[in-house]
């Protein structure tokens, strides 16, 4: 007697609805530049505001030049996992 082939077992996966709304998608792009940008980033931002407010622009172009320089980390490490995924 010949065995018959058994056929595979395909399970079916349910996909589950992807619902996220934009605030959520915003507040999580948000937190991610914070925990990204660090106190440092942060901090550069808050003190290169206040300091250009009360007219200390040289100041605050050095504080904003911190905030700029850890936005360019930010940026360049995207740009090099981008590459690495392709």
């Amino acid at each position: 007697m010949a065995r018959k082939a058994k056929k595979p077992v395909v399970k079916k996966v349910e996909k589950k609805p992807v619902k996220i709304s934009w605030f959520k998608k915003t507040f999580n792009a948000v937190k991610g530049w914070i925990v990204g940008n660090g106190i440092t980033g942060i901090l550069g931002l808050i003190l290169g505001l206040v300091l250009w407010s009360f007219g200390f622009k040289i100041y605050a172009g050095i504080a904003f030049g911190v905030f700029a320089t850890r936005n360019w980390d930010l940026f360049k490490n995207w740009i090099i996992s981008l590459k690495n995924k392709i």
